[in-house]
């Protein structure tokens, strides 16, 4: 019977965008892009039949004519004031100035965006939730929807699936909230570490660029201080047990007690900061300096629990669930973890100490990570 392990984990590519969008004015949009699936921006009464080019000044035009509609819709539509749906009436006399703020907005969502980006869509006030979605593909110039706020106005749109990520404003750290709050209406998150925040909600477990990015979520009603921190002891034993693996002496780690072979090989140069959310639930997590790293330790927290005897575990196989093709980070995990349990099956520190030292958090902080083991 073969041991089958499912990370779960995002392998993000090393060019990977992620958008903040706000909602229009007063976060009109926001219902409107649940209903639809579907983000867009403020210009009502256009269409795109390829993706739009900042230097094109047949864009400018529609999109100068769009603000006008929009204007116009927004006070009431009146029959005196009805705007021309002609764009060339919208020309300017000296249009090849450099492209303002608006336009290099509606190429970021309409041209640079990519299946697979994240787009972020912040609502109103602190308490109110943060939708987080994916693009499904790149730019459909058939896409278009309807807005309650713009009746009989088609707007461009970029189709979106929706993640099951359920987090308010005020639990990001204080620069992604600045950004949530700016009222530029398209933001491009770049800064590392607030990436790295976004990745570990969205994804929990990722591998991005060179570095990987591990999330334990914590499940228990009513959590101690010293069970938690026996929990967090464990998933450092089996980070300290990846490094020594990779620095070519597991024997010697299995030969250390559990404490002693932490302090001998763990080394704080390979995670970044620890960011621990303790309500109900509640979660840890970190990025780490080294790709396969997170889905290592996530393993090893799952295959404990479980309790699969090191033995079954040698041919222990991974298929990843969060990726459509087998990466080679899966290949070597795989590996990884292999070697690992051939080690632990000439000794009885898997089934004696390891085991029950995870079956502990279970009962204690319910250490819970999104890898799956299956039997077949």
């Amino acid at each position: 019977m073969a041991i089958i392990v499912d990370p779960a984990i995002r392998i993000l590519p090393d060019d990977h965008r992620i958008f903040v969008l706000h909602p229009g004015e007063g976060k009109r949009f926001y219902a409107d892009f649940l209903e639809t699936e579907a983000v867009f921006l403020d210009i009502p009464g256009i269409s795109f039949s390829e993706p739009p080019d900042a230097d094109d000044v047949n864009v400018r035009n529609e999109l100068r004519m769009a603000r006008r509609i929009s204007l116009w819709r927004r006070r009431g539509s009146p029959d005196d004031d009805r705007p021309s749906r002609d764009p060339n009436e919208y020309a300017v006399a000296n249009p090849l100035v450099e492209a303002p703020r608006f336009v290099r907005e509606v190429v970021d969502l309409y041209s640079d965006g990519r299946a697979g980006d994240l787009i972020i869509i912040p609502g109103k006030g602190y308490n109110s939730t943060v939708y987080f979605g994916e693009f499904v593909n790149g730019f459909d110039p058939n896409l278009t929807v309807e807005s309650v706020r713009y009746p009989g106005e088609r707007i461009p749109a970029r189709k979106v699936r929706w993640l099951p990520v359920n987090l308010a404003k005020g639990q990001f750290n204080r620069r992604l909230i600045r950004l949530m709050q700016n009222r530029q209406a398209l933001i491009r998150i770049t800064r590392e570490e607030d990436r790295r925040e976004v990745y570990s909600h969205t994804y929990g477990d990722y591998v991005w660029r060179e570095s990987s990015g591990n999330l334990i979520r914590v499940t228990e009603d009513e959590i101690d201080l010293y069970d938690l921190n026996k929990a967090v002891d464990l998933t450092n034993y089996f980070a300290s047990q990846y490094l020594a693996l990779k620095k070519g002496e597991l024997s010697t780690f299995l030969q250390l007690e559990f404490n002693q072979a932490i302090d001998r090989y763990y080394d704080k140069r390979y995670f970044g900061g620890v960011n621990v959310e303790i309500h109900s639930p509640g979660y840890f997590g970190r990025p780490m300096k080294d790709a396969l790293l997170a889905g290592y330790v996530s393993a090893m927290l799952a295959l404990s629990a479980a309790g699969v005897p090191a033995q079954e575990a040698v041919d222990v196989q991974v298929r990843n669930s969060a990726n459509a093709v087998v990466s080679i980070c899966d290949q070597q995990l795989e590996k990884d973890i292999r070697e690992t349990m051939e080690m632990y099956a000439n000794i009885h520190l898997w089934e004696t100490e390891v085991c029950p030292r995870r079956r502990a958090t279970m009962e204690g902080v319910g250490l819970k990570t999104d890898v799956t083991i299956q039997r077949e």
